[in-house]
C-alpha cells in the first residue's frame, strides 16, 4: 500500500505491485501501514500475497482482508491545517468554535473516504490482473456451464421419454382400438352368418314340413295335425324355440334340401315329438316364472306386514299428533296427494326414526275422530285447537284419503266439491285481478253457494300451491 502522505499514481502497473508484494512476502506498504481497526496486534500479521501455487481458499482471504481494510490513521490534524481558522483554542464564540469543529470532522471523514478509495482501488486493480482469480472465475464459469448444459440434456432427456411414452401409450390405444374394432368386426360378421344360417335353416324346415305334409295327405296317411294352421303353428313354435343346430337335425331327419321334392313322411312323428317337448318345456318355464313371481309378492307382502306391525307397535307422540293437527289444518280436504302430504309434514316437523306413512296418518286420524270430543288422547290434550279436536271430523279411509270431498251432510264445512271448484274458476274469470280485491272476492263468494270470502281465498291458494309443486 502507497504511504499516505504519497499522492496516487495511476501509472503503477498493479501486476507489478503485485509481484512486488509477492517478493516482500509483506502484503504491501510499510510496516507502519499494517496497523488498522481490524489488526490491532502487533504479532498478528495480515494474510499473505502467496504465489501462483497458492490455493484459491488463502488468496480470497487476502483479498477479503483488504477489502475490509479500515485505516486507524487519524486525519484530524490534516482536516485542521485545511481549514481557515488553524487555532481553534483562540476562537472566542463557543458557536464559531463549534462550527469549526465540525467542519474539521466533516473535512476528516472526507479525507478517510478518499484513503479508504484509495486502497480499494488498487485491490480492484489487483484482484482484475491476479491470474489465480481469472483461473478461478474461468473454472466457476465453465462450471457453471457444464452443470447448465447437463440440465438441459436431462430437460431434453425427460422432454424425450416424455414423448416416446406418449408415442407409445397412442400406439397400444390405437393397436388397442383396432384389435377392438377386428373383434367387433369377427363378431358381427359371425352373428350375421349365424342369423343367416338360421334364416336358412327356418326356410328349409318349413317348406320340408310343409311338402311332407302334403304328401301324407295325399298318400292318406295317418294324419299327425288336424289341418295345415295348426302344422304352420307348430312349425313356427319350433323356429322361435330350436337353435340352429337342433332345426338342421330335424331338416336332415327329413332329407334335407335334396329331399325338397320328396321328403320322409315319417319324420313328421318326430317332428310333432318335438312341438310337444317345446310345448312342455315352455309351459314348464312359465310355471316356474309363476311361482318367482308368486314367491316374490309373498315375500315383499311379507316384508310390508312387518314394516307395518313395526309402524304400528311405534306409539305417536304428542309432538307427531300436535303436527298431524297442524297438518290436518293447514292441508284441507279437497287438496291432491292431500295425505301424502300431510305424512311428508309430519316427518319434516318431528323426523321419526321410521317416518310416517299416510296409511300411518290416516290410521291416526281415524282414531283420534273416533274419541268423544274433549277426552283427552295418548298424544296431547282437549280442547278446540289441539289434536283432540279432530274427533269433531268424520274418519276416512285410505282408498278415499286424496280423493275430494263430494259434498254431503257427512262432509266437513271445509269440503269442496268438484261443482264448486268449477264455480270458482269460472267466478275468477268473471271477476278479474284489475277489480279492488276485497271487492273481487266477495263476488267471487257470493256466486260460491255455502262459501264465505276467506274461503275461497284459501281454495285458491291451495289449488295455486298445488300447481307450483307439480
Amino acid at each position: 500500500v502507497f504511504e499516505r502522505n504519497l499522492r496516487f499514481d495511476a501509472r503503477y502497473d498493479p501486476e507489478k505491485l503485485l509481484l512486488d508484494a509477492t517478493a516482500k512476502q509483506a502484503g504491501g506498504g510499510k510496516k507502519n501501514n499494517k496497523r488498522n481497526k481490524n489488526n490491532k496486534k502487533e504479532d498478528k500479521p495480515p494474510p499473505k500475497f502467496g504465489d501462483d501455487d497458492t490455493p484459491i481458499k488463502n488468496v480470497h482471504e487476502f483479498y477479503d482482508y483488504w477489502i475490509h481494510f479500515e485505516s486507524w490513521r487519524d486525519y484530524t490534524l490534516k482536516a485542521t491545517k485545511l481549514t481557515d481558522n488553524q487555532d481553534i483554542d483562540n476562537v472566542e464564540s463557543r458557536y464559531e468554535k463549534r462550527y469549526i469543529s465540525k467542519e474539521i470532522d466533516r473535512k476528516a471523514k472526507s479525507l478517510k473516504r478518499e484513503e479508504m478509495a484509495r486502497i480499494n482501488t488498487l485491490v480492484e486493480r489487483a484482484m482484475a490482473a491476479d491470474p489465480r482469480i481469472k483461473r478461478e472465475k474461468a473454472r466457476e464459469k465453465q462450471e457453471k456451464q457444464q452443470a447448465a448444459k447437463e440440465k438441459k440434456d436431462r430437460e431434453e432427456a425427460a422432454q424425450k421419454a416424455a414423448a416416446d411414452e406418449k408415442e407409445r401409450a397412442e400406439k397400444e390405444k390405437a393397436e388397442r382400438e383396432e384389435r377392438e374394432r377386428a373383434e367387433r368386426q369377427t363378431m358381427k360378421a359371425q352373428r350375421d352368418k349365424e342369423k343367416k344360417q338360421l334364416r336358412k335353416a327356418r326356410q328349409l324346415l318349413r317348406k320340408l314340413t310343409l311338402s311332407a305334409y302334403t304328401k301324407g295327405a295325399d298318400n292318406g296317411g295317418e294324419k299327425i295335425w288336424s289341418d295345415m294352421e295348426a302344422m304352420n303353428d307348430d312349425v313356427e313354435l319350433l323356429c322361435t324355440e330350436l337353435s340352429v343346430l337342433q332345426i338342421v337335425e330335424l331338416t336332415d331327419a327329413l332329407g334335407g334340401a335334396e329331399a325338397l321334392d320328396n321328403p320322409k313322411v315319417d319324420a313328421l312323428e318326430q317332428i310333432k315329438q318335438k312341438v310337444e317337448d317345446a310345448q312342455d318345456e315352455k309351459a314348464q318355464d312359465t310355471i316356474e316364472a309363476k311361482k318367482r313371481r308368486e314367491e316374490a309378492r309373498k315375500i315383499a307382502a311379507e316384508k310390508a306386514e312387518k314394516a307395518k306391525a313395526a309402524r304400528a307397535m311405534t306409539p305417536w307422540s304428542k309432538e307427531e299428533v300436535a303436527a298431524l293437527a297442524k297438518a290436518m289444518k293447514k292441508y284441507p280436504a279437497g287438496g291432491a296427494n292431500r295425505w301424502e302430504t300431510i305424512a311428508l309434514f309430519v316427518n319434516n316437523i318431528c323426523r321419526p326414526e321410521t317416518p310416517r306413512a299416510k296409511e300411518e296418518c290416516i290410521e291416526q286420524y281415524n282414531k283420534l275422530a273416533a274419541q268423544k270430543p274433549g277426552k283427552p288422547t295418548k298424544g296431547g290434550s282437549s280442547g278446540g285447537s289441539t289434536p283432540a279436536a279432530l274427533a269433531k271430523k268424520p274418519a276416512v279411509s285410505a282408498s278415499s284419503a286424496d280423493k275430494p270431498a263430494a259434498g254431503g251432510p257427512a262432509a266437513p264445512a271445509s269440503a269442496w266439491t268438484d261443482e264448486q271448484d268449477k264455480m270458482l274458476q269460472a267466478a275468477l274469470k268473471e271477476f278479474p285481478t284489475s277489480m279492488d280485491k276485497n271487492e273481487r272476492w266477495t263476488s267471487i263468494a257470493k256466486k260460491i253457494p255455502g262459501k264465505g270470502k276467506k274461503d275461497c281465498v284459501q281454495r285458491f291458494k291451495t289449488i295455486r300451491e298445488a300447481l307450483k309443486k307439480k
